[in-house]
């Protein structure tokens, strides 16, 4: 499926901060201006596969209006150099505007999947890998949960991760709509929690299995009318 074993990544979260500022760490970063140069120091260790970010607050400012102008440079580096893209459509930030337990939320995403799927056919021949929605699990828990980043909600884990994975799943049948070959990429940390004592077991095993979740839910296996 990869063009190599090992791959290339470059942070790319674009979350608020609880101090209320929007990170965008491929500006940060300069990634954003010097991809050619940073493909071409990855290829030069064997490495061409690497995983993008398509930062969505930059692109669709106002509602059905997408501007590309932040990705294209970045997309027509990597065909340049010979890069295969992993494109990460949702790396835990997403445009001022949305409220993300509405279900405009799950529209408006299955709408931005659908516009980027058009950039990639008409930009590119190769077959298109995408990652929706980065770490639902870790998004769920540090969002919707504990409140560390956007949209700072406490004890509502468990909707944050249905809205996201139903945004997963549309966005992912807008993708197949405009491109049917595209592969899909579902990532999530992969953990281990261990007991305290023999008295936590049991809440350490629920803990530990809900790493999981997400990903059953996307398969149908666990609350399949998600989608």
């Amino acid at each position: 499926m990869f063009k190599s074993f090992f791959m290339g990544g470059f942070e790319c979260s674009t979350h608020i901060t609880q101090a209320g500022r929007r990170l965008d760490m491929l500006a940060a970063s300069e990634h954003d201006k010097y991809a050619f140069e940073d493909y071409r120091r990855l290829s030069e260790l064997g490495i061409y596969t690497v995983r993008e970010s398509v930062r969505w607050h930059l692109i669709e400012k106002e509602a059905g209006r997408f501007d590309f102008s932040s990705v294209l440079p970045m997309m027509r580096s990597a065909a340049h150099a010979e890069m295969q893209i992993i494109w990460d459509l949702c790396h835990y930030g997403y445009p001022d505007d949305i409220d993300i337990f509405e279900s405009e939320f799950v529209r408006r995403f299955a709408r931005f999947a659908r516009a980027f799927a058009s950039l990639l056919a008409n930009e590119t021949d190769e077959p298109a890998l995408i990652a929706p929605i980065n770490e639902i699990s870790f998004f769920t828990w540090a969002g919707g949960e504990v409140g560390y980043f956007n949209p700072f909600a406490r004890a509502q884990g468990d909707r944050l991760k249905a809205q996201l994975v139903r945004a997963a799943i549309e966005s992912v049948e807008a993708i197949w709509d405009v491109l049917p070959g595209a592969r899909i990429l579902h990532t999530d940390p992969v953990i281990h929690v261990i007991e305290n004592s023999a008295d936590d077991r049991d809440a350490a095993e629920y803990d530990r299995l809900l790493q999981y979740q997400a990903w059953d839910m996307i398969a149908g296996r666990f609350r399949p009318e998600l989608g």
